[in-house]
């Protein structure tokens, strides 16, 4: 009598793999987490400049294909004509923008760093004489206020310190040039991408059905276009709501008459593209400066920070985001903790839109699932 294997034999051999084999997998990951870490950012170091370059044409898609479809509509251009000329004028009018910016913002923020670094020791004794003064009124031990010059005192050997480096900067000429590199190769790619998208797109698609069956590679396929979905609304959608609360805030300290305007704009909407903790990254160090300065002006800023988050928080960003990511709020904190606890900054940015297209896919795996055993929960 010949021995069959039966469908649910199958299953049960399936089952019992996984269930050896899924754990083996964990176990050899964390251990060799360390390992694994230093392999994976070695490899984003490398592809940095292509990330980059998809990054790029993530952010130019949209402009890039409304001046082809409208500028160039009715011109007797071919359509790679169309698409050459609509691409380079993308480029062109995005560099110009970020030459004017460069032109008119960076001096000023430049500007702002130096004077405090320049200030520093006057705003420390401003600051030790404010404090003194609260105390005496209160009748508060002088000891703590001590302890706080100290720390103000290591403040200050800090900047110095910051200071006497920057002379040495040429020295780092080789991680400049590399950068400036790095930087001119992803825009190259992001052009060619923009460029022959529709090529890269049938050789990934030539890809997925080759190699995996046809219900696999359908999903995939939706999975590939959720990625696109994601990334692009929620990497442009946080632009866009970081450089509005830059501006604004930028705009509020000069007519609130908080000194450093332009170096707080920067920092209060560079450090917003980080969701949940980006508010409190870029106000603390905020507040410290200022605490410096002008307690006053600290106090004014605090209350004024607080009041644009609670706008951004309700009016900006369900306009400019809406529902993008379909995540609780726990999830999103998880995300964000998890991605900065991995690769840093970065991880804190790019965590969201990563965990929200796995949490999408486990979602819908998990719905079918469900449905195939009949089951609503």
């Amino acid at each position: 009598m010949r021995f069959q294997i039966t469908e649910e034999m199958k299953k049960r051999i399936f089952v019992n793999s996984c269930s050896l084999i899924i754990p083996l997998l964990l176990f050899m990951f964390f251990n060799q987490f360390e390992q694994i870490k230093d392999f994976v950012n070695t490899i984003l170091v490398i592809c940095f400049p292509f990330v980059f370059g998809v990054a790029i044409a993530f952010l130019l898609y949209n402009p890039q294909n409304w001046l082809e479809k409208k500028l160039f509509e009715n011109s007797k251009f071919s359509a790679s004509k169309k698409r050459l000329l609509s691409t380079l004028l993308t480029f062109l009018i995005v560099l110009v923008i970020l030459a004017l910016l460069c032109a008119t913002i960076i001096p000023n923020i430049i500007d702002s760093i130096l004077t405090f670094a320049q200030n520093i020791s006057d705003y420390t004794e401003n600051f030790t004489h404010y404090a003194y003064t609260i105390a005496n009124s209160l009748n508060i031990s002088t000891q703590d206020i001590q302890l706080w010059t100290e720390n103000l005192r290591i403040v200050e050997t800090l900047t110095d310190t910051v200071t006497s480096t920057l002379p040495k900067l040429a020295t780092y000429s080789y991680g400049f040039v590399r950068g400036i590199i790095n930087f001119i190769l992803a825009v190259v790619s992001g052009f060619y991408i923009l460029l022959d998208r529709e090529k890269l797109i049938r050789v990934i698609k030539k890809l997925n059905y080759s190699i995996f069956n046809l219900d696999t590679a359908k999903g995939l396929n939706f999975w590939i276009i959720d990625v696109k979905t994601v990334f692009e609304q929620y990497i442009v959608g946080n632009i866009i709501d970081s450089t509005i609360i830059g501006i604004t805030c930028y705009i509020g300290t000069l007519i609130l008459q908080i000194p450093y305007a332009p170096m707080i704009g920067l920092i209060v909407g560079v450090t917003n593209l980080i969701p949940v903790f980006g508010p409190f990254l870029g106000a603390i160090p905020v507040i410290v400066i200022l605490l410096l300065i002008n307690p006053i002006s600290a106090l004014i800023f605090a209350i004024f920070i607080l009041i644009l988050q609670q706008i951004d928080g309700n009016v900006i960003k369900p306009i400019v985001l809406g529902d993008k990511l379909g995540m609780s709020g726990f999830w999103i904190l998880f995300s964000v903790t998890i991605g900065g606890g991995l690769f840093g900054v970065l991880g804190m940015f790019l965590g969201v839109p990563v965990f929200a297209l796995f949490y999408s896919a486990l979602r819908e795996y998990s719905n079918l699932r469900l449905k195939s055993k009949h089951l609503e929960i």
